[in-house]
C-alpha cells in the first residue's frame, strides 16, 4: 500500500473514532416540527432507509486530491467563499484538521481534505423532506465504504450510528451523548483551518 493511501487510511480512521456521538436515554423520544416523534430506534430506521452501502470510487477517484487546495485554504483563512463551491474547516479534538468543499453542481456531497489537500471522507447527504429530517452517509474515500451515519432531525438535534448500526452518539447542540444520556464529547465550528 503506498503512503498515501495509508496516510489517508490513517486520517479517516482517526476521523471516524474521534467523531462525537451521543444518546439520551432510549424511550426518551424529541419531539419536533410537525409532531414527529424520534427516539434512538425510529431514528436508526430512518438512517438505513433504501442506504447506499458503497459509493462508486470512479467517482470518487477524481476528488482524492484537491488540486485548489492552497487556494481553498487561504479563501478559508481570509473568511471568504470562492464561486462554485462552499468551503468550511474543520477540527475534531485536536487531532484530525482541515476543511470541507461542497460544490454547486454536486450539492448532496461534502468533500472532507486534511490541511495538506488529500481526501479523508465524502458525506452524502439525502433529504427526505422539505428541510428535515435529513440522513448524511460518511464513506471511506479510499474503498467507497459506509463508515458512519447521521440523521439530523433538527438544527440542534443529530443522531450518530456506525456502520452497523450502532448508536454512536445523540447530539444536542454542541455536546454529545452516549445511550445512557451521559456526555461523551464537545464539538465547535471553527472558522479557520487550525494549524
Amino acid at each position: 500500500m503506498n503512503s498515501v493511501k495509508k496516510i489517508l487510511l490513517i486520517t479517516f480512521a482517526i476521523f471516524a473514532i474521534c467523531i462525537p456521538a451521543f444518546s439520551q436515554e432510549e424511550n426518551s423520544p424529541t419531539l419536533l416540527r410537525g409532531s414527529v416523534l424520534y427516539n434512538e430506534e425510529s431514528a436508526r430506521k430512518l438512517a438505513f432507509e433504501g442506504l447506499d452501502l458503497k459509493l462508486d470510487k470512479k467517482m470518487i477517484k477524481e476528488y482524492l486530491e484537491d488540486e485548489n487546495n492552497k487556494e481553498n485554504r487561504k479563501a478559508i483563512k481570509e473568511g471568504r467563499q470562492i464561486e462554485g463551491r462552499y468551503l468550511m474547516s474543520f477540527a475534531i479534538h485536536g487531532l484530525v484538521k482541515g476543511y470541507v468543499v461542497v460544490y454547486d453542481d454536486k450539492p448532496e456531497y461534502a468533500f472532507y481534505y486534511t490541511t495538506s489537500g488529500y481526501l479523508a471522507a465524502v458525506d452524502v447527504n439525502k433529504s427526505f423532506g422539505e428541510k428535515f429530517p435529513y440522513r448524511v452517509g460518511k464513506y471511506n474515500p479510499v474503498t467507497g465504504n459506509l463508515v458512519s451515519i447521521g440523521v439530523y432531525i433538527s438544527d440542534d438535534e443529530q443522531y450518530a450510528y456506525t456502520k452497523s448500526g450502532k448508536l454512536k452518539a445523540h447530539w444536542v447542540g454542541d455536546t454529545g451523548y452516549n445511550a445512557k444520556g451521559k456526555p461523551i464529547a464537545k464539538r465547535e465550528v471553527v472558522t479557520e483551518i487550525p494549524e
